[in-house]
């Protein structure tokens, strides 16, 4: 019974740190949002979505070891700057990486010419010049998109309608490329290859299973690659990169109201 009476002499846990300077606090936070931002920038820029979001969980973990390791000097407000810092890890993987590489050319390129993107294999969106697409020697099919594989397990999503056409050069517009233009739809509806779009992201490796239904035209070659043609290419870079720099932003704000509230009176 002795064992529940509280001792006069009992240590007490000791708290965070009541007069810590809140510049400093805001910097260390600062340096964990930009740190974290920075780090993930290549995966976005590089490498799929699907490894970059692991990415983001693997090297999180040691990020919230480190805010949790703070919380005894700086109190539990450290632990807002680790949250704000995954939410622009986020944003890093998943928009600004691939604005970055638009910007500096090395994930995405514009004004190539149709006979070069075949040999060139370090681009993830590609834009054209002086191309031609031949709509009426291209094929169609509707298959399920394959979103992952392991092995010989596939996990499909819905059923498209496929539309793929041939991309040659108007230098040669006779000499056939490994090069197809791609749209896709719903299995009900179509789609089309628009004049104003010049390219798109690039695909090497086969989304759709072999067993195609309702094949139409004519095959493609074997080692294509496909420019999926949507509309306002190269103008989602520019609104990806806006609301990236707007969403670090945003987050750096935030972290600076949580250091600085009890000096503006909140």
């Amino acid at each position: 019974m002795l064992g529940f009476v509280e001792s006069p002499n009992r240590r007490k846990p000791t708290p965070p740190e009541a007069n810590f300077n809140p510049r400093k606090l805001f910097f260390i936070g600062l340096s964990l949002i930009l740190g974290f931002t920075i780090l993930l920038l290549p995966f976005g820029a590089y490498f799929p979505v699907t490894i970059s979001i692991w990415a983001l969980l693997v090297f999180f973990l040691p990020l919230l070891f480190i805010g949790i390791s703070l919380i005894s000097k700086y109190g539990y407000v450290i632990l807002i700057a680790v949250f704000l810092s995954l939410l622009d890890g986020g944003i890093s993987v998943l928009y600004f990486g691939d604005f970055l590489g638009f910007l500096t050319e090395t994930t995405a390129v514009a004004n190539m010419d149709p006979r070069e993107v075949v040999l060139s294999s370090r681009y993830k969106y590609v834009y054209l010049k002086d191309f031609l697409i031949k709509s009426e020697s291209g094929g169609s099919f509707q298959a399920p998109i394959t979103i992952r594989a392991r092995g010989k397990s596939k996990l499909y999503g819905p059923v498209l309608h496929f539309k793929y056409a041939p991309i040659v050069s108007i230098h040669e517009p006779n000499i056939e490329l490994a090069l197809y233009a791609l749209c896709y739809a719903n299995s009900n509806e179509t789609c089309s290859f628009s004049s104003s779009i010049k390219g798109g992201s690039v695909i090497r490796d086969v989304i759709w299973d072999t067993e195609k239904s309702m094949v139409q035209g004519i095959q493609p070659k074997e080692g294509a690659v496909f420019l999926v043609w949507r509309e306002n290419g190269e103008q989602e870079f520019h609104k990806k990169g806006l609301w990236s720099l707007a969403g670090i932003l945003i987050s750096i704000l935030l972290w600076a109201v949580a250091c600085f509230r009890k000096r503006m009176g909140l």
